[in-house]
């Protein structure tokens, strides 16, 4: 069986750390759930999870905290996270429910309130194996015992879909763990080529699956950065702008 471990740090410290390199004035992350990632952040920040559990102080070294019990697709329909900070957020998480379909919306709708330096960050997105790629979670099935618990669902199906419909998009995948983080920055909050493709993507993509072989190319068609050396001196802004 096919298994890649990353070697990185948590994607919850990196996050934390890309968020203070970018001196970050303003923060969105979707899937909050035990504010964890949320907590690390230093300045105001939005949450959105439809089932807060938190259990960490998310207060921590900011001014304001903007939590929404919602779906972010109800949350991006009645709310403007430029109204909400003053500004658009500046760095942005993603993880939300892991279907690929679920990601991609959340991508569209937070592009089209960010600037051309929001870095964009999404989770889950590089399997350590095939088998946490299944659209339905499912434990009891799973070859690979160490790994059972984890889920990633097919979300690593955006990494294709950006770099086919969206080339303009500075893209970087990056070794945290436990399973990746992919870096997006250079926007355009006026495409809508995503949004006006969205049918045909899901069409197009739906019924993909990830096997051994098919998980083995997409890690030799997509190279993966060492977060350790994006985070070393002056590096970050290489990898995830201004």
């Amino acid at each position: 069986m096919f298994r890649r471990n990353h070697q990185g740090p948590g994607y919850r410290d990196f996050i934390a750390a890309i968020a203070a390199k970018k001196q970050a004035r303003g923060y969105l992350e979707v899937g909050v759930r035990d504010g964890g990632t949320l907590s690390g952040v230093g300045c105001e920040a939005i949450g959105v999870d439809p089932e807060f559990k938190i259990r960490y102080d998310i207060l921590a070294n900011k001014n304001a905290v903007h939590l929404y019990s919602m779906t972010s697709d109800v949350f991006f329909r009645d709310h403007d996270p430029r109204v909400i900070l003053g500004r658009s957020p500046d760095v942005i998480f993603l993880d939300g429910l892991h279907q690929f379909e679920y990601l991609l919306r959340d991508f569209i709708n937070s592009e089209r309130i960010a600037h051309r330096d929001t870095v964009v960050m999404l989770d889950d997105c590089l399997p350590i194996n095939a088998e946490m790629t299944e659209r339905v979670f499912n434990m009891a099935g799973r070859l690979d015992r160490d790994n059972a618990p984890s889920w990633t669902g097919d979300v690593w199906k955006i990494i294709p879909i950006l770099k086919t419909y969206r080339p303009d998009l500075h893209i970087t995948l990056v070794d945290t763990q436990p399973t990746g983080t992919v870096c997006v920055t250079n926007l355009d909050p006026d495409s809508t080529v995503l949004r006006d493709h969205y049918y045909q993507i899901i069409q197009a993509y739906i019924l993909e699956m990830m096997d051994d072989a098919v998980i083995e190319r997409f890690y030799d068609s997509n190279p993966v950065a060492s977060g350790e050396v994006i985070l070393s001196d002056f590096n970050a802004s290489i990898f995830v702008g201004p």
